[in-house]
């Protein structure tokens, strides 16, 4: 099993702006150990977003390579990318995503269905992770009648529940209060604990990179890594 869970190479992105091609990340590098807690800072429009994305397979780069876990993630098919956001890769979005319509119960469950675990078992791995992050009783509750950190919580168990190898969260504090966001961040921690889960935490809020192990700065297109920050 590899220390290196993410490996970026060389990556390189552009964005067409009034008919001229822009490079949104220019030639980014770097690698990401299993079980670190990773934070990418850096301002509004600085490509943090696109990054995370790229990492995710939802965007491919124009140039560079992507290898999460093993896998050259410029060398599958939609398909293959899809089955592997479903099972290596877990993505938290910035507005937590949720299906509306379905249960606590029923979003958390959603990606096992996708996996095809049998019911039986969907039932004990989804009822553990409610309970695992702290809203036993809320199984039935949809999303609206969800606080925004409660809804956050249910974002990351959905991401959870296949044991990725990798969980990407996209400014997941943006939207909380600090008492609720800090809730959030130590219930990345205790997931990096219990499950030896590598976590990249994409975030404008210098705090969050408090509750990280590794920090980098994305800035006018370039990665570096900022040591004691």
């Amino acid at each position: 099993m590899s220390e290196i869970v993410v490996a970026l190479r060389d990556v390189w992105k552009y964005y067409t702006i009034e008919s001229r091609p822009v490079a949104v990340l220019r030639g980014v590098s770097a690698t990401i150990k299993r079980g670190e807690i990773v934070g990418i800072h850096g301002p509004s429009g600085a490509g943090k977003t696109t990054l995370l994305k790229i990492m995710a397979g939802l965007e491919k780069p124009d140039r560079g390579e992507v290898v999460v876990d093993g896998y050259l993630l410029t060398a599958l098919d939609d398909k293959a990318l899809a089955t592997l956001r479903n099972t290596v890769i877990g993505f938290v979005p910035q507005d937590a995503g949720l299906i509306e319509e379905l249960t606590v119960f029923e979003n958390i469950e959603l990606p096992l269905l996708i996996a095809g675990v049998d019911k039986e078992e969907r039932r004990k791995r989804v009822e553990e992770l409610i309970e695992y992050i702290g809203l036993r009783g809320r199984e039935k509750a949809l999303p609206k009648y969800l606080s925004g950190g409660e809804r956050q919580r249910v974002a990351i168990a959905r991401a959870l529940a296949n044991t990725p190898s990798v969980i990407l969260a996209d400014e997941p504090t943006a939207n909380l209060d600090w008492a609720n966001a800090k809730r959030v961040l130590q219930l990345f921690d205790r997931i990096r604990r219990d499950f030896g889960t590598t976590i990249v935490i994409v975030t404008h809020d210098p705090r969050v990179l408090e509750f990280t192990d590794r920090k980098f700065l994305l800035e006018d297109g370039l990665l570096r890594e900022i040591p004691g920050l």
